[in-house]
């Protein structure tokens, strides 16, 4: 749950489609801020958020990056144009 994002086909299997590929670090920015929102709103995701990821804003920040660590040697990350205004 804590990497669910919305996606556009195109965005998702186009040619320039994540598949395989790891994030920009742009995007696990976005990710992270997306998540401390959502956990300080008290959303109805926010305990299972903190159960996957940590209980406080360090753990999260570790979690992700141990996500990362074992992809981090892909020279390949996925981008994409946006469009409008981002929400995080």
């Amino acid at each position: 749950m804590w990497n669910l994002v919305l996606a556009c086909t195109a965005c998702n299997r186009g040619p320039r489609g994540k598949l395989g590929s790891i994030p920009a670090m742009t995007y696990i920015e976005r990710l992270s801020r997306r998540n401390e929102y959502l956990i300080a709103s008290h959303h109805p995701l926010r305990e299972t958020l903190m159960l996957q990821t940590g209980a406080d804003a360090n753990a999260r920040r570790r979690f992700l990056q141990q996500m990362l660590e074992p992809v981090t040697a892909r020279p390949t990350r996925w981008s994409t144009e946006a469009l409008g205004d981002p929400a995080f």
